[in-house]
């Protein structure tokens, strides 16, 4: 951030950056908006499987609550260039996405369900 950028800016984007995302199941710290990144154009993809599913997937370059499961493979991948695996929440292994593997920058990324994902955290109510 420049120097000379107003306070409400940087007050906003430390906010923005701020906030924690949840395992919708367990509540468990999965990652942080800090992690979000661009892939493909955008934070957001929309996508669907071979069996038609459809998929509302966010992306981060880190995501600590994440474990990766089985082999990559690279059948139907989202992002060219990238094997995938199976991504579950470490606490109550939740199907949460997907983590990428490339020979390119990021060699690592999560693509992540955004149902499986909320922000609320744990024990608080929602403000009515």
């Amino acid at each position: 951030m420049p120097r000379d950028a107003p306070s409400y800016d940087i007050r906003a984007a430390s906010w923005e950056k701020d906030i924690e995302y949840f395992c919708a199941r367990c509540g468990a710290p999965v990652t942080k908006g800090r992690w979000e990144m661009a892939m493909n154009g955008g934070f957001e993809h929309v996508f669907f499987n071979p069996a038609g599913m459809v998929f509302r997937v966010l992306c981060f370059k880190e995501a600590p609550g994440a474990i990766a499961l089985g082999a990559a493979s690279g059948q139907f991948t989202w992002f060219r260039g990238y094997l995938w695996r199976l991504s579950a929440c470490r606490a109550c292994d939740l199907h949460l996405g997907w983590r990428y593997e490339g020979s390119d920058e990021p060699r690592i990324f999560f693509g992540l369900i955004k149902d499986s994902l909320t922000t609320q955290a744990p024990g608080r109510s929602r403000p009515e």
